[in-house]
C-alpha cells in the first residue's frame, strides 16, 4: 500500500517573526541577506548597513542592531573594499568565483542529463521539538544521519544512522574514517555510472590527499617533506623561506573522497561556500525534521525506529520536488549574477569620476 507523505513545508518564503538570536540565522535566512545585499546592486544602488537593515526587518523581521549586521555580513562572505578612498560593501570575489564556477558546472550536468547524487549529513535528538537549529548541549541522545538521495529519491541502502558520543559538536563525531568508510562501502556500489556527487566541504568530506605545509610546522618537519619530494635545499635557510620553498611543490588542494570517486568512475562536485540551500537534500531534511516532533515520544530507545520512519515518508515526488527548488534557486543566482557583475565593472569608473560623498553611508 502506498504510504501518504506527511505535513510538509511548503518551499516558498516563511513568513513568521524571528524568535532565534540575531545573529544566529538559519540557511533561509543567510540567502535572504546575500540577495537583499546583492539586490541594491542589481538595481543599480549601493548598499549601506542601514538601507540594508530596513530591508531585512521588512523580509525576515530582522531585529539586530547594525554591528549584529556586520557580524552576519562577514560570516556570509561579504567585506568592505576601498575604491577611490571610499569604503563599498561587497562580496568577496572567492566567493563569487566558487559560486560562478558551481553554476556553470550544474547548468553543464542538467544539459547532458547527468546523475546527480547529493550528499549529506544531519542530526536530530530525543528531544528534538522542532524549535532552534542547534542540537542542546545538555542530556538527551542524539543520532547523526547520513544519506544521498537523487531526483528519484534516496540512494538505495547508503542510509548510515548512528548514536553521537555526545550532544557537544556533532560535526566533529562526523569524521573523515566513518565518512569514508560509507562513501565507499554503501554510496558508490548503488549508484549509477559515470554519477556527479555534489557535497559541501565540510571537514569529513576534506581530507586531503598529503599535508600541505604552512607556517606552523616545525623547520625538522618541512626539511622532511621537502626531502621526501626529492626537493634540494640549504641548510641554513630560514623557516620562512622553507615555508615559500615547499609551497612551490605542494599539489593543492586534492582530497581522498575524490580521488576514490574518480577510479570508480564518478566525479566531486562541492558546493560553493555559504551556499548549502543549493543542496535539495537540505529540503529533505527539513521535510524529515518535520515529521519527528509529531510522534516523538521523547524515549531514547524510540529516537532511531522514529527517525527510519520519517525518512520512509519522504518520496521520490519530494525528491523531484527539492531538486527542481534548488535549480530554481540557482537559476535566480545566476541571473542576478550577471546583473551585479556589469554594474559592479562599471561603479569603478563611476566611483573615481564621482564627488568625495556621493557613496557616503
Amino acid at each position: 500500500m502506498t504510504q501518504k507523505s506527511p505535513e510538509q513545508p511548503v518551499f516558498s518564503s516563511p513568513t513568521r517573526k524571528r524568535s532565534a538570536t540575531v545573529t544566529n540565522l538559519d540557511d533561509f535566512d543567510k540567502r535572504v541577506v546575500r540577495r537583499t545585499v546583492l539586490g541594491f546592486y542589481e538595481r543599480k544602488e549601493i548598499p549601506t548597513l542601514h538601507k540594508i537593515k530596513e530591508e531585512l526587518k521588512e523580509h525576515i523581521f530582522f531585529n539586530g542592531c547594525i554591528e549584529s549586521l556586520r557580524k552576519i555580513l562577514t560570516e556570509i562572505g561579504f567585506k568592505y573594499g576601498k575604491v577611490d578612498g571610499r569604503k563599498v560593501l561587497m562580496e568577496r570575489s572567492d566567493v563569487v568565483a566558487a559560486r560562478t564556477r558551481f553554476l556553470r558546472e550544474m547548468r553543464h550536468l542538467k544539459q547532458s542529463f547527468q546523475n546527480i547524487v547529493y550528499v549529506d549529513e544531519t542530526w536530530v535528538n530525543q528531544n528534538y521539538t522542532g524549535k532552534g537549529s542547534e542540537p542542546p548541549t545538555g542530556k538527551g541522545s542524539c543520532l547523526i544521519i547520513l544519506h544521498a538521495g537523487t531526483k528519484d529519491g534516496f540512494v538505495s541502502n547508503a542510509e548510515l544512522i548512528f548514536q553521537a558520543e555526545n550532544n557537544r559538536d556533532y560535526h566533529k563525531q562526523m569524521d573523515s574514517t566513518v565518512f569514508e568508510k560509507w562513501f565507499k562501502n554503501q554510496l558508490l556500489p548503488n549508484i549509477a555510472p559515470n554519477s556527479t556527487i555534489i557535497m559541501d566541504d565540510a571537514p569529513c568530506h576534506s581530507l586531503r590527499l598529503e599535508n600541505v605545509p604552512s607556517s606552523s610546522w616545525r623547520k625538522t618537519d618541512l626539511k622532511d617533506w621537502l626531502e621526501k619530494k626529492g626537493v634540494q635545499h640549504s641548510d641554513d635557510l630560514l623557516k620562512a623561506e622553507l615555508c615559500e620553498l615547499a609551497k612551490k611543490f605542494a599539489v593543492g588542494k586534492e582530497y581522498r573522497i575524490d580521488k576514490i570517486a574518480e577510479e570508480a568512475g564518478h566525479r566531486v562536485v562541492r558546493l560553493p561556500p555559504y551556499h548549502c540551500h543549493y543542496n535539495p537534500i537540505e529540503l529533505i531534511w527539513a521535510q524529515v525534521k518535520f515529521y519527528i516532533p509529531k510522534k516523538n515520544t521523547f524515549n531514547k530507545d524510540d529516537l532511531k525506529p522514529l527517525v527510519k520512519e520519517a525518512l520512509s515518508y519522504i518520496t521520490p515526488h519530494n525528491w523531484i520536488q527539492a531538486v527542481q527548488h534548488a535549480e530554481h534557486l540557482q537559476e535566480e543566482d545566476g541571473k542576478q549574477d550577471i546583473a551585479v557583475d556589469h554594474f559592479v565593472d562599471s561603479l569603478i569608473i563611476n566611483i573615481a569620476e564621482s564627488s568625495d560623498d556621493e557613496f557616503s553611508d
